[in-house]
Parts: structure tokens; sequence; C-alpha cells
């Protein structure tokens, strides 16, 4: 009895009642109608883990179900991390479906079927619930002749606890079909967690109950799969399986409430695409993997006996480990038939199936897997709006002074009659300010908990802004030929970059399955460089110029500088997990980053001479008065001793890399 409870909490998720065959197979099918509401959920919301395979124990139960079970498409209603909405609103359809099917067929069945995770009165639906008395209270009341749920969840075992019911046999074994009422299976009892397997790929309750269905669990050898049959075999094959696991043992329950004579078949062998036959001669432990290398049938196989076995069309290998002995062979299936293997297909080898498949060492540390999952490393790349005012200082006074000392001037000698008229052109723009800048970078991250983490990380900033542009100036004079005036930047380049260290705290939630919305707060220092860089040449007619640009042909002139600073960002960022390990991440955010005591060189040349200099960055300040006008000049410079004239230092020059910037990466988690 206690190994007939312990079966019964996952193998009843796929089983459909099928009532045995009567004379005509079609009469039969004419007479009765089987619907199935089959739910996996990989999400139990936040703070709970994301399980692997509970979607996938569902769509094999499906699968089985369809192939085996009698199931129509129409009337199975499959579900993957639904939410409680979606849940409650295909419930009550189905409730509909099963209220007009019993208005045309003779017997109805429904077989609910739950993957996920639960505790001692919910099942998670991502951050939903759905609670133990809704659902009980959903099928025990449908409308169909025979209602059974089973649920693959933690601690599901207390759904089974009732006052006044009294546990039993739950399926007599005579040939008569009679049987109504429920059955609620659990895969636990109320106290354990159902656990999962890496090298099965699903539960360990769902993985023997699969077996089972698929012919493993065929006691009587009449080609069918009971209830009772499928129950203990799953049973036997959990408990089996647990009892060396870290959860420990894992005891499935069941509760019953059905009256009537006969039991209620799962399935049925040769409804299958194709059947395996095992013959009496092959005994021992049996491992049948697919072509993918799937596990798909797992059982301990007793001498003298021939087993059935229901599978799709397609190659398959069988391992059979005997008194210590390893047997492989290879078969290939075709629909509609079934293949005989015995002893002599088998050749002896030393493969463990387990390897080909993958195992967890017996001796795997918790403490060990706990702490793997919490690093997390962070590539990313992006786009960031800055607005270094002091450096663009140096394009505001370019411009300037061309506008000043250029249209200003030809304005005011066309007023004072010395020239008749002037015009100006352009190509290329004039000067641009630096404006944007290219962030990337790497974040190594440690999870304190589940929510919190802190993280060590480093950024580089890069961002130049180039200008070429040309002006010309063509002065008219009454009976003489124009002056022409061209000044011609090949080059003119504001830069800057910074390199970042820092430390940082990462707040996170949970939003589903895929997606986890995060809050950031990141800082350390900044060690920063600027530049300008101006390349040009200059045209003057042969008579005296007509405007202050001096009597230069060509030059050059370069100055950088190195500083350093505080960098600190408040970040939002949006993760996409493709797998457990790796994933994408966008994230916005605002940095405030500030160099200053900036202090580097600077080069000047004209065509007969070059000077070099060092110096301290700061803001230079000269008030131009002419006969045309007062300009205020402000630029930056680190030149103070080649550059006499009437200017003086206005303030100290800071280099502002601020700005909002959004970045986009790949994470990995080991």
């Amino acid at each position: 009895m206690k190994g007939f409870k312990m079966v019964a909490v996952l193998s009843m998720m796929c089983f459909f009642a099928l009532p045995p065959l009567l004379a005509e197979e079609q009469t039969d099918e004419l007479l009765n109608r089987r619907f199935a509401f089959l739910v996996g959920a990989n999400d139990g919301g936040q703070n709970r883990v994301i399980l692997r395979y509970a979607v996938d124990d569902a769509r094999a139960i499906q699968k089985v179900l369809k192939e085996m079970g009698g199931i129509l498409n129409e009337d199975c209603r499959f579900m993957a991390d639904p939410d409680r909405e979606t849940f409650l609103k295909t419930a009550e359809a189905l409730s509909e479906d099963v209220n007009q099917a019993k208005k045309k067929f003779r017997r109805v069945e429904l077989i609910f079927y739950y993957s996920g995770h639960s505790d001692e009165e919910n099942l998670f639906l991502g951050n939903d619930r759905v609670s133990y008395q809704e659902l009980k209270e959903w099928i025990t009341t449908i409308n169909a002749d025979v209602r059974i749920g089973i649920l693959d969840s933690c601690a599901s075992g207390t759904l089974t606890l009732s006052k006044g019911v009294k546990k039993r046999p739950p399926f007599l074994l005579d040939n008569a079909y009679d049987m109504k009422g429920y059955a609620f299976i659990t895969s636990s009892s109320a106290t354990e967690a159902a656990q999962e397997s890496s090298r099965l790929k699903r539960s360990f309750f769902t993985h023997n109950l699969i077996s089972g269905m698929r012919g493993a669990a065929d006691r009587n050898q009449d080609g069918r799969i009971t209830l009772n049959e499928a129950y203990q075999f799953a049973f036997d094959g959990t408990l089996n399986q647990t009892q060396k696991t870290m959860a420990g043992p894992q005891h499935p329950s069941y509760q019953i409430q059905m009256s009537g004579t006969g039991d209620v078949v799962i399935t049925e062998i040769w409804k299958s695409t194709a059947v395996l036959v095992l013959k009496e001669d092959i005994a021992g432990k049996i491992y049948i993997h697919n072509r993918d290398n799937v596990l798909v049938v797992e059982m301990n196989k007793i001498p003298g006996r021939q087993i059935s076995i229901g599978l799709d069309e397609g190659d398959y290998r069988i391992i059979n480990i005997d008194e210590g002995n390893i047997w492989e062979a290879q078969v290939g299936l075709k629909s509609g038939k079934s293949s005989d293997l015995n002893r002599k297909a088998f050749n002896q080898t030393n493969k463990i199936p387990t390897q080909l498949r993958g195992t967890i060492p017996p001796s795997l540390d918790v403490s060990k897997i706990k702490r793997a999952k919490k690093w997390r490393l962070e590539v990313f790349g992006g786009f960031s709006r800055i607005n270094p005012d002091d450096l663009n200082m140096r394009a505001t006074y370019d411009n300037m002074h061309d506008t000043f000392y250029g249209d200003d001037y030809a304005q005011y000698l066309v007023n004072q009659g010395e020239i008749s008229s002037f015009t100006k052109s352009n190509e290329g723009g004039e000067a641009k300010f630096l404006k944007h800048s290219i962030p990337f970078g790497i974040r190594l991250r440690y999870g304190l908990t589940d929510w919190f983490d802190v993280s060590l990380g480093f950024t580089y900033l890069s961002g130049a802004r180039e200008s070429r542009f040309k002006n010309t100036l063509e002065i008219f004079i009454p009976e003489s030929s124009p002056l022409v005036y061209t000044d011609d930047f090949k080059k003119y380049e504001l830069s800057a970059n910074a390199f970042i260290p820092s430390i940082g705290i990462h707040v996170a939630k949970k939003i589903s399955r895929l997606f986890q919305l995060e809050a950031s707060l990141t800082g350390g220092p900044i060690f920063g460089e600027c530049s300008y860089l101006l390349d040009w040449n200059s045209q003057y007619p042969q008579e005296e110029s007509a405007g202050d640009y001096g009597n230069l042909d060509e030059g050059y002139l370069e100055e950088n500088g190195k500083g350093s600073g505080m960098a600190l960002e408040f970040a939002v960022k949006w993760d996409y997990h493709f797998a457990e390990n790796y994933g994408v991440f966008l994230e916005g955010s605002y940095a405030y980053r500030i160099v200053s005591d900036i202090f580097g060189k600077g080069t000047r040349s004209f065509a007969s001479h070059r000077e070099t200099w060092e110096g301290e960055w700061a803001i230079k300040k000269d008030i131009k008065t002419e006969p045309w006008g007062v300009a205020h000049f402000l630029w930056p410079s680190n030149g103070w001793e080649y550059f006499p004239g009437t200017w003086w230092r206005s303030r100290d020059f800071e280099l502002d890399l601020s700005g909002f910037q959004v970045r986009t990466g790949l994470y990995f988690r080991f």
C-alpha cells in the first residue's frame, strides 16, 4: 500500500482513462470522450528558482496521451507558464466543453496535470497563485464521469489530506468498466520536495510514469497500462531513484473517491506508432535512448517475461546492465510495425548510459553549486550623450573670431565707404562641438542574496568630433580687383576619453521567467584626457591685408591634457535570460563624471618655426575693442608663455563628461 501511494504522485499526470475494448473499437470511440488539461510552469515567481523541466514534463505527458491514450488534439489543453487569469479562463471553457460532451457521449473523462512550484496551500503561476481549494473544487464538481488531478510539485501531498476519506486500493482489476468519481495524485508528500534530474532531463516521477505508460508497467501483459499499474511502477522507480539524492526520498501520495467496478486504462501499447518487444531472455536494467540520445524509457526487466514498449518511429539505442555486465544494441522501428529484440542482438560494451547524458557526481557539494550561481560577468557597449562645455569653448572661440574679424570688420569697411561690398562663402560649416561618446567595458558581479549584488567594473569612454571646413571672404574695392582671403581648416578635432574603475550595488526584481528589472548605483575615480587639434592654411592677396588675420600661410596647434576626478552613475537595467547561465541586457543611466586639475603639453608650428610648452589647463579671457565693436573671447588652453597679448586667466578648466547613456551587453553566470 505504501508503495502504491508513492507512484500516484506523478504517474497519473498523463493517464487518460481509456476503457477496455468493446466488440468494435470505433463504437467505443463514439461512446466515450476524453479531455486533458496539462500545465507546465517553470517560473514560480519571485525568490523561487526557475525550474528546468516542468514545461518539458507536461509536453511529454501530452505526447504520450495523444499517441497511446486516445486524446484528440481538439480535446487537449496545454499551457506553458500561464498566469492565474489565463489558467482560470481555460478551466472555465473546458468545463463548458465537458458539459456539451455529456449530452452526446456515454462517458466523459478528464485528466488535469500540473508540473511546477507549489507549497502547502497553493500552486504558483509566476507571481500568481491558485489555491488547492480552488483546484479541488473545480475537479470534483466538473460534469465528467472520471476526474483525475495529478500534481508534480513540492509539498503537493497536502492536496490529498482530507478528513473522513478512507483510503483503499484505488481500482479493481476485473474486466468490467464502470468506475466513476475522482482521484488526486501528487508527486510528493505534504512535507517533501518534488525533484528534477539533469540526467533524466525531467522530474523523477514523470520520467518513471512515462516509462510505465509506454509499456514498462504492463504486469499482466494485456497490452494496456492501467492506473494501478502505472502508479505502482512510477512509485517504485521514484522512491528508488531519490533515496540517495540531497533532498532525500520522495513519496507520492493519493486520494481516491471512486465507485464501480473495473480499472481505468491509461494507455494502450498497440496504439503507439511503433512497438519494441523485449524478449524473455533479456533481464536487468534497461535504458532506451532515441536518436537525439534522450532517455525515453527506463525499467528493470525480470527474466522469463516479454515486455512490449510503445515508441515513435526511428532509431534507438538500448543499454542493458545485467549482473555487472553492460550490453548495447541498436534497433530501427518502423511505423505500424513491431520489432523483436533478444539477447543475441546485444554486444558487450564498456559504455555507461549516464555518461552519454551527463550525470551529477554523488559527491557534489551543494555549497559549491550556490557559489557558482552567484558570479556574473557582463560585457557591454553603447552610446553616451556628453557636453564638455569648457572644451567646446575652443570651437566657440574660433567661430566667434572668424565672424568678428571677418564679417563684422568687412561690414564696418562698407559703412565707412572704404570698400563697396563683400561676400562670404563657406564649405563644410564651422567648428563643431563634441556632444557624444562611446562607452564600453566589463563588470564582474557577486550575488550576496537573490536580489542584491555587488560589483567591480571597468569602463572606457571615448569621444571625438572632427570638422573640415573652409571660409572665403571676397572684398570689392571700386576700380580695383577683388581681394580674396581664405582660411582652410584641413582638420579641426576636439576629443576626450576616460578610464573609469568602479564598484557598485545592484538591486533586482524578477518580472517573469525570462525578464528581470534592476536598479544600480556605481561610483569610483575617473582618469580623463582631452585635446584639441587645429591644422589649417590661409591665403591672402599681395596687397596689404584688409583684416586682422596676421601674416601666416599655414599653421598647426595642438594641446593635450590629463587629469582625474570622481564618477557616479545611476542605472536601470532590463535583463532577458536566454538560458540559466547567459542572457542579454539593455541599460539606461545618467552618469556624473567630472575631471579636474588637467595638465599637459602643447605644440604650435608655423612655416618658419615650431614651439612646444607644458602647463595647466585653464580658461583664458580676452576683450577686444575695435572700431566696429567689442568682443569677449573665452577659450581653453595650457599655454601661457607663448601667447602674449591682452588675455588673462579667467578660471580653472573642467572636463565635464556627464550625461545620459544607453548600453547593451551580454552576461554569463559561472
